[in-house]
């Protein structure tokens, strides 16, 4: 089994470890579509309203990331923030309920470049990593045990506009289980999560790949 093991971690160095001169970070601005997939809860109540299945809308994201280039593969940071909605009736706006309800989504992933176009600046990658997920806004904040940890996976591509320049447009499925506690003490179901992010960014690298 070690010896399993110690195989492993030397073909992942062997990938990880980049040639000479192909080291570069890059950062970079992104803007996209934010869609939530599950509803947060099956029952609660707004105001005196009993609600059956309120989740939250889609909405616009903004956010960063911090990418360490290594050849085929790259360690990344990156941070969101999506302006989402409870999905409510107009019924309980008139309790005065707010509907307002942001999300910060933020992980480390590593990406792998599966497909390097020839003569092309064209690539495809996927990734996988960890991170969290945090809800917030005036009724969710009624609520704690709201930041959640989540995975996330995903797949993008990255063209070549410059030799210090780059588009992307990235795919990402941060997966969570909510599982909040209620203003009266309550621990409520866990419920399966997916909120979906896809994003159109562009990237400035600090020094080209050689």
């Amino acid at each position: 089994m070690l010896r399993r093991l110690m195989l492993v971690a030397g073909l992942l160095s062997a990938l990880a470890a980049p040639a000479h001169g192909q080291v570069t970070v890059g950062l970079s601005a992104f803007g996209g579509g934010y869609l939530p997939v599950s509803d947060l809860f099956d029952r609660t109540r707004l105001g005196t309203l009993p609600i059956l299945n309120l989740g939250q809308e889609p909405g616009f994201l903004v956010g960063g990331r911090l990418t360490v280039w290594l050849s085929r593969l790259a360690v990344e940071a990156e941070a969101a923030y999506a302006l989402s909605r409870l999905d409510m009736p107009e019924q309980a706006k008139e309790f005065g309920v707010e509907d307002q309800a942001g999300v910060f989504l933020g992980s480390l992933n590593v990406l792998y470049v599966f497909f390097q176009a020839p003569f092309s600046p064209l690539s495809l990658y996927v990734s996988g990593g960890a991170g969290l997920v945090s809800r917030g806004g005036d009724y969710l904040d009624t609520y704690e045990g709201t930041t959640d940890v989540s995975g996330a996976v995903g797949a993008g591509l990255r063209f070549g506009l410059r030799p210090l320049m780059h588009v992307r447009f990235d795919i990402r499925d941060y997966a969570s289980s909510f599982k909040p506690t209620n203003p009266q003490g309550e621990e409520l179901d866990a419920k399966l999560q997916n909120d979906i992010v896809a994003t159109l960014a562009l990237e400035f690298a600090f020094s080209p790949m050689r």
